[in-house]
C-alpha cells in the first residue's frame, strides 16, 4: 500500500473521521465492515477506514496529543482484542509494523497470538498445511512439467491471459517481497518446480533485497509494480487515491524507480510491468510500449486482501480458475493467507490437470538491457 504520497491531505481528511478516544471502537469496527464490503482494491486502499490509513492517524494524534496517550493506547487494545481472529488479520501486518509499536506495545504479543491462533485453526481445514512463519515442508510429493514461454515485448505487450492456452496458468505476486510471506512461498514453489512472476514494488525491494535475491535465483520472473504502489492513471479513483492525479513525469518516476530497485538488487529485470490497480492512461501504456516493456494485467484476482478464511480464499479463486479454464492469476505475497494456502493451491493446480507457466523475454538480454533503469557502471 502507498497512502501519503502527497503530505497531509489524506492525514487531514482521515483524523476528523478517526478522532481518538471512543471513536477508535466504531473505527475499527468500520475497517472490518468496509474491508468486506469494498468492491475492489483500489476502493479498500482509499478508504479511511484502512488500517494502514487509521493507524497513520492515530500516530498523529498519539504525537501532538500526551494527554490522551495513556488511553488511545487502553482503547486500541481493547477494541482489537474483542475482534474475533479472522477480522483481525486485516490490522496484522499493522500491528507488526514497528513504526506503531507505542501503539500497541502493551497487546502486540497478545493480538499476534491470537491471530496465530487463527491461523493454526485455519491450517486444520485443509489437506496441505501450508506455514508462512516457519521453514516447513508440506506434505505435496509431486513436479510440475517444466513450462517456459518467451513473450516478445520489443513493441510492447498486453497481458491478460498472457495468451495461455486451455489448462494453462500463470501466477503472479503483487507488492512484495515480504519479509516475512515471500520466503514461504518460495518454499512452496519450489517443492512442486513450479515458477511465478513477482511483480515487485519498489520500496520493498529496497527493503529486502536479500529476498530479492531469493527469489531470483529460484528461477522465477521478475517485473515490478511502480516504487510505492501509487495510483498512475488519470482516473478519478487514483486522484482520490492520491490526493491528486499525478503528472506524466511522475508517474514514469515511479515506473522506472520500481524497475531500478530491483535492478540494483540483482543486476537485471525482467521488461515486465504491472500498473497498481491495473490503473493505466493511454500516455502510461504508449511509455512502455516505446521503452520494450509488457504491461500485464490479470483475468483472475484472488480478492486475497479480503479478511476471509483460507478454504474460501482456495476454492474461490480455483472455481473462477475452472470457470475461465486458463489464464493469469493474482496474488499478493504481503497477505499471510496467501502464503498459507499456497501448497494446496498448487496441488489443486496440479490434481486437476494445470501446467504452471513461467513467461520470460523472448529475448533474455532484455533481463539487463531495461530502457527504464541507469545501468551500473563497469
Amino acid at each position: 500500500m502507498k497512502k501519503f504520497v502527497f503530505g497531509g491531505m489524506i492525514l487531514l481528511s482521515a483524523t476528523s473521521l478517526v478522532g481518538c478516544g471512543s471513536q477508535i471502537g466504531s473505527s475499527v469496527r468500520q475497517a472490518v465492515t468496509v474491508n468486506q464490503e469494498a468492491k475492489s482494491l483500489v476502493e479498500w486502499e482509499n478508504s479511511e477506514a484502512n488500517p494502514e490509513a487509521l493507524f497513520a492517524n492515530w500516530r498523529h494524534d498519539f504525537m501532538v496529543d500526551s494527554t490522551k496517550r495513556e488511553s488511545m493506547k487502553e482503547e486500541l487494545c481493547k477494541e482489537l482484542n474483542e475482534l474475533d481472529g479472522q477480522s483481525l488479520t486485516i490490522f496484522e501486518n499493522e500491528i507488526r509494523d514497528e513504526n506503531n509499536r507505542a501503539l500497541v506495545s502493551s497487546c502486540k504479543e497478545e493480538l499476534l497470538q491470537k491471530v496465530d491462533a487463527h491461523f493454526d485453526k485455519e491450517r486444520e481445514t485443509l489437506d496441505v498445511q501450508g506455514h508462512a512463519l516457519k521453514a516447513v515442508s508440506s506434505s505435496n510429493n509431486f513436479q510440475f512439467p517444466t513450462n517456459i514461454q518467451k513473450r516478445d515485448t520489443s513493441k510492447g505487450y498486453f497481458a491478460v491471459t498472457g495468451d495461455v492456452v486451455r489448462k494453462e496458468v500463470i501466477i503472479t505476486f503483487d507488492d512484495g517481497p515480504n519479509g516475512q510471506y515471500t520466503d514461504a512461498i518460495l518454499r512452496a514453489f519450489k517443492e512442486v518446480n513450479a515458477k511465478a512472476i513477482f511483480f515487485h514494488m519498489g520500496k520493498a525491494a529496497r527493503a529486502n533485497p536479500d529476498i530479492v535475491k531469493r527469489v531470483a535465483a529460484d528461477g522465477h520472473s521478475i517485473g515490478t509494480h511502480s516504487t510505492t504502489h501509487a495510483c498512475l492513471g488519470s482516473s478519478s479513483a487514483c486522484r482520490k487515491t492520491n490526493g491528486r492525479n499525478l503528472t506524466f513525469d511522475e508517474a514514469v518516476a515511479e515506473i522506472k524507480g520500481g524497475h531500478q530497485a530491483v535492478y540494483d538488487a540483482i543486476g537485471w529485470v525482467d521488461p515486465f510491468f504491472r500498473f497498481p490497480y491495473g490503473e493505466a492512461s493511454p500516455e502510461l501504456k504508449n511509455f512502455l510500449k516505446t521503452n520494450s516493456t509488457g504491461e500485464f494485467f490479470w483475468s483472475i484476482d484472488s480478492n486475497d486482501w479480503r479478511a476471509q478464511t483460507n478454504e474460501n480464499l482456495l476454492r474461490t479463486t480455483i472455481a473462477e480458475l475452472e470457470k475461465r479454464g486458463r489464464g493469469q492469476v493474482l496474488f499478493h505475497d504481503i497477505q499471510r493467507k496467501t502464503a498459507e494456502i499456497m501448497p494446496q493451491f498448487l496441488r489443486e493446480l496440479y490434481n486437476r490437470g494445470y501446467s504452471v507457466v513461467l513467461l520470460q523475454p523472448a529475448d533474455m538480454s532484455a533481463r539487463y538491457n531495461s530502457k527504464l533503469v541507469k545501468k551500473r557502471l563497469p
